[in-house]
């Protein structure tokens, strides 16, 4: 039996006013393969203006000691989560949001320790 790690930044506004988006119009999920063998890791953008709908999926195949990175547009979303998938205990995760300017926002900053973590049972074929 193997187990998969799913991590979430949970509900994340990003509104200036009620209808106006983009506090943060990217982020970046940044992911740590300490492992000794490749890594995947599933990234899911959702929003979540109204009924929570996929807006993008992006993979990562991390060799062993490496890391890497996906940017996902969020300047048109109000509210979004970021679901983070890995297969493996050993990699890290991180989700930084940044404004237009490429400054990381700290309100919209999650280290792995601050992402809701579920882990999850699956057979290896």
């Amino acid at each position: 039996m193997a187990f998969y790690y799913v991590y979430s930044t949970g509900p994340v506004e990003n509104a200036f006013g009620i209808a106006e988006p983009g506090v943060a119009t990217n982020v970046f999920v940044k992911a740590l393969n300490n492992g000794c063998k490749r890594a995947r890791v599933v990234i899911k953008l959702y929003r979540l203006n109204g009924t929570k709908v996929l807006v993008e999926t992006r993979t990562l195949s991390l060799a062993a000691r490496a890391s890497g990175f996906v940017d996902l547009d969020v300047s048109t979303l109000l509210q979004y989560e970021i679901q983070i998938t890995t297969f493996s205990k050993k990699v890290l995760v991180s989700v930084w949001g940044k404004d237009a300017d490429g400054a990381p926002l700290a309100s919209q900053r999650f280290t792995q320790a601050e992402l809701h973590k579920t882990v999850k049972k699956y057979c290896k074929k």
